[in-house]
């Protein structure tokens, strides 16, 4: 069908080289500046991964005097190596061509592409040999880095294939290493690459290479073979909710990069394909949307780095034509934006009239992130909860149940810790474990026990799992099978009430037969600094920017500082502090705190009680079987109330309600009413 190179289309073309390198030139200069710097390192030998979308970044320039090691390790990281041989910088070089059309651009890609197939030669034994290795080869063979680099190669082919230093040789070499990759990737998949990102990211490069390049005889072939792959993944990969199974933000948008492509080339080159492609992209592009802070960035959730993702709403806004992903998106078509779609992309983005999601709140149900937003504005409130279970595979995944992340009026308060690295060493264990997520612990035992840095035992399992969304008020509640393991078994449940957009309650329980020590664990912004009120249960953080956190406990708990280390991109991380909380207990024991933030300067009236809580026959009910509390904020209060025997009926605050969480708000002398979970 597509047997005529000439009728293929690629991204770009020659045609769109003004079109792209003005647009960049005058809208994105950073971005422009940071690409020539990187290929003119890579001119030099010189490499360093510092773009947002490196997977492991690494800040530290790493130059090679003579000849270039392809399989070296800088500190013995093998995330380096895979980096190196990903090779961006030849989609960069060919960049950088462009925007300065200076031809040592263009002869160091031709001189790195032969040194590179120089040094990786692969035959197909080779290939059918490594089956018991899940077809990796060798370090600079692997599946998922095959995929990447091919895909880089031939971006920055389509800039430098028509300078008059490309000649026959060099598309002769070209090609060959385009068959070499195609081979590879079309042998290298396993039932396991099904389930994980890596299909995704090796099949993108097979997809490119049957497409864009039909004179190779096999492409017809790997074409067909690209698209069933891909849609078998989109049926096994991603949930109905949008969001991977490896409930990763930064893998989700690995897999959404590498269904995009393939996507949009299929539209460029009106090639059918299978609605289930395009559907499944447009539910990756909304739950990006779900989880986006208001500070445009991703959740450092399991393995996931803080990078900012408005350039993924902006490119999708323009394919689905979907205002909602510009509101959160760039102002203007991103810089990797107008490479994909040029002119045509600047006027379709340019003419989405932007608007505000339809909803502020939102859960992901399978994943089970539950979102609690106030607006959609970069100064609202937000708190993401991790209810839902560990990651399918269990690779990326982190011992994180019943984590939150914390963002008020623009700024993290209560952070994920990250990632760090993926050397098998005690940082790994120390970022994966349950310690370092804002959860619980009990008996200073991790929620699953940690094996390696790709695996678990005992894995834990949601419970309880429930969730409602109401214009003024938001609950979520999970609990897990963690500590069932224990001698003495001890049930677990955390309750989040949000009172928009003012706060949110905070309700952790325990039950167990023994005495056990129970903890909760929060870690903080690198920006806050906090006061311990030991006498109040209380803490006061305040942030460099005038944005600050009261906590405030209605439980007699003991409250400790620790230092520890926050993570916000791969092999980068600083010192913070965590605060961590303690009781002793057993039957029903029960942390229950006010989640405060404010800005410095800002009416701060707020106060919190318990209220008594009566049974039908007017019998006074205790602690262990319902906690009740009312706030008072100037001229409007709230009551809410949490059952921990079940839904039965309560009097209270002089109302009487049936349910297991209920809510009153009361202002300008009305009072309302709510059952949010029967």
């Amino acid at each position: 069908m597509y047997k005529n190179k000439d009728k293929i289309k690629f991204f770009y073309s020659q045609k769109d080289s003004r079109v792209i390198t003005e647009y960049c030139r005058n809208q994105w200069k950073d971005e422009v500046k940071e690409v020539i710097e990187r290929a003119n390192m890579a001119c030099e030998n010189t490499f360093i991964f510092t773009h947002r979308w490196d997977m492991e970044r690494c800040e530290t320039p790493i130059t090679f005097e003579k000849d270039i090691d392809w399989t070296y390790r800088y500190q013995d990281d093998f995330e380096w190596t895979v980096n190196l041989n990903r090779a961006r910088f030849m989609s960069e070089l060919g960049q950088a061509y462009w925007l300065t059309g200076d031809e040592k651009f263009v002869e160091n890609y031709i001189r790195l592409m032969k040194n590179w197939l120089s040094q990786n030669p692969l035959s197909e034994e080779e290939v059918n040999q490594s089956k018991v290795r899940q077809y990796n080869v060798k370090d600079t063979w692997r599946k998922l880095d095959s995929g990447i680099r091919i895909t880089n190669w031939i971006k920055g082919y389509y800039c430098v294939c028509e300078s008059s230093l490309w000649g026959e040789n060099e598309e002769s070499r070209f090609i060959e290493a385009v068959r070499l990759h195609g081979m590879y990737l079309n042998i290298a998949y396993t039932p396991h690459d099904k389930q994980s990102n890596w299909g995704f990211l090796a099949t993108n490069g097979l997809f490119q290479i049957a497409l864009l390049f039909p004179q190779l005889e096999e492409s017809s072939g790997w074409l067909d073979l690209a698209l069933e792959r891909l849609e078998i993944m989109c049926r096994l990969q991603v949930f109905g909710d949008g969001m991977h199974n490896e409930q990763s933000p930064m893998y989700h948008h690995e897999v959404l990069h590498c269904l995009f492509e393939p996507v949009l080339l299929a539209e460029i080159n009106q090639l059918p394909i299978s609605q289930i492609l395009k559907d499944t992209l447009n539910k990756m592009f909304t739950a990006s949307l779900k989880f986006i802070k208001p500070n445009g960035r991703q959740p450092m959730l399991s393995d996931s780095d803080h990078t900012d993702i408005r350039d993924v709403l902006s490119r999708g806004a323009v394919l689905y034509k979907r205002g909602d992903l510009k509101h959160q998106g760039y102002k203007m078509l991103d810089y990797e934006g107008i490479w994909y779609y040029g002119r045509q992309g600047i006027e379709i983005y340019d003419g989405i009239e932007s608007e505000d999601p339809d909803y502020c709140s939102a859960q992901l149900e399978q994943a089970g992130y539950s979102i609690m937003r106030s607006d959609w504005s970069k100064k609202s409130q937000y708190l993401l909860f991790d209810g839902g279970h560990m990651d399918i595979i269990r690779a990326h995944g982190h011992d994180d149940f019943l984590h939150f992340d914390l963002h008020a009026h623009g700024s993290d308060l209560l952070v994920d810790t990250g990632r760090y690295t993926y050397m098998e060493n005690d940082e790994r264990r120390y970022f994966k474990e349950s310690f370092q997520h804002n959860t619980t612990s009990v008996d200073d035992q991790s929620i699953s026990c940690y094996q390696n840095s790709w695996s678990w035992n005992k894995v834990a399992q949601p419970t309880n799992q429930y969730w409602k969304s109401h214009p003024l008020f938001d609950y979520v509640q999970a609990g897990h099978t963690g500590y069932c393991r224990l001698e003495d078994p001890v049930q677990v449940l955390r309750q989040i009430f949000y009172v928009k957009p003012h706060y949110w309650i905070l309700v952790d329980t325990f039950r167990s037969r023994y005495d056990h020590e129970f903890k909760q664990h929060f870690h903080f912004d690198e920006n806050l600094n906090f006061d311990i009120d030991q006498d109040h249960s209380s803490i006061k953080a305040k942030g460099i920017n005038g944005v600050n956190l009261n906590m405030i406990s209605l439980e007699s708990i003991g409250l400790t500082r620790e230092e520890c280390w926050i993570s916000r991109n791969y092999n980068e991380k600083k010192k913070s502090s965590k605060l961590i909380t303690n009781q002793q207990g057993r039957g029903l024991t029960k942390f229950v705190t006010a989640l405060v933030p404010y800005r410095e300067g800002m009416n701060n009236d707020f106060s919190i009680e318990k209220v008594e809580v009566f049974d039908t026959n007017s019998q006074k009910l205790s602690d262990e079987e319902v906690t009740a509390i009312e706030i008072n904020r100037k001229e409007e209060s709230e009551v809410i109330l949490f059952s921990h025997q079940g839904p039965f009926s309560y009097q209270f605050s002089g109302t009487h309600m049936t349910g297991e969480v209920l809510f009153i708000k009361r202002e300008k002398g009305k009072e309302r009413s709510w059952v949010v979970k029967v």
